[in-house]
């Protein structure tokens, strides 16, 4: 592709030819298959509808080339077509990068970075005290479970799913022994949040009573990453602080609840945790009161054992 003169160019186009160093001295312009015509006009452009900033010739006849490619890909594969084209050497300087250029570079970069930081994570030890899970992290499980009503009795089966949000404490402190930390642990710990709670149980010994009851409720999480171990642990606030939530069951009305757990978790892999919690749970409005006007108003109690997956 030559202008007279000698002056190298690209077609951007049917009749546009890119031409940043022919300017006003080009009088015609030759095609690829070498029919050389005279220029009607002359305009400019910029990226991405040219390979860069310049002149450009408009000749009075189709060529047959097609538009210069304006999407991010096409233009950076035609940029480097046209930059190890030796005979376009003269043109090289006035090549320009694509406007989403500099996006797309900080996105490549973000994901490269990303993907070094998996790499590092998943080359160390399987452990919950890791640098890469400090600050906010969102925790999805799902167990499965049994339970038993002390005033109805029977055998429950069913699940518990779970959407927790947590914060870690900083890890700098992990390896070390100092007394106060210790008992910071023991009483709070290092992992602190909330979880949305819902558990559903289904009868499993065919009698009828109180066939089905769901719970749905709020807990916080208090819980301790023991060293550099697999092992997190529950704490004492952790474990005497309450689920708080609704109670529905098949021959009752909702009511209102309370519960305890204490959660222990295992990590499998870096990305998947055994969970295994006994619970406990006090609902009110269950059992009616043997005397109207007595004082006591007695509560079924739930005991419940959970095992499932965490995804921490």
């Amino acid at each position: 592709m030559w202008l007279a003169g000698q002056a190298p160019g690209v077609w951007i186009g049917p009749r546009q030819l890119w031409a940043p160093t022919a300017g006003e001295q080009a009088l015609s312009a030759c095609a690829p298959g070498g029919s050389c015509m005279p220029i009607v006009e002359r305009t400019t452009c910029t990226t991405p509808a040219c390979p860069g900033g310049g002149a450009v010739l408009v000749v009075a006849e189709n060529v047959g080339v097609s538009a210069f490619p304006q999407d991010y890909d096409g233009f950076t594969r035609e940029l480097d077509a046209l930059r190890a084209d030796t005979r376009l050497a003269a043109l090289h300087p006035y090549l320009a990068t694509h406007p989403q250029h500099s996006e797309r570079e900080s996105a490549r970069a973000r994901q490269e970075e990303a993907r070094r930081r998996e790499e590092s994570r998943h080359a160390e030890s399987v452990r919950w005290v890791s640098e890469y899970r400090r600050g906010d992290r969102l925790e999805l499980s799902l167990s499965g479970g049994a339970a038993t009503l002390e005033h109805a009795g029977g055998a429950f089966l069913g699940g518990t799913g779970g959407v927790a949000l947590t914060f870690s404490v900083d890890d700098d402190d992990a390896d070390e022994s100092d007394e106060e930390d210790t008992i910071l642990n023991i009483f709070l710990g290092d992992t602190l949040g909330a979880e949305l709670r819902v558990h559903f149980m289904h009868r499993a010994d065919g009698g009828q009573e109180a066939e089905w009851f769901t719970a749905l409720g709020i807990a916080p999480v208090l819980s301790n990453r023991f060293e550099r171990s697999v092992v997190r642990l529950p704490t004492f606030f952790g474990t005497i602080a309450p689920e708080l939530g609704v109670m529905f069951r098949a021959d009752r009305d909702a009511t209102w609840y309370v519960a305890w757990s204490m959660p222990f978790s295992f990590l499998i892999t870096h990305d998947l945790a055994l969970d295994i919690a006994p619970r406990l749970f006090v609902v009110d409005d269950w059992i009616p009161k043997p005397d109207p006007d007595a004082d006591s108003d007695p509560a079924e109690l739930v005991f419940m054992l959970s095992a499932g997956f965490r995804l921490p």
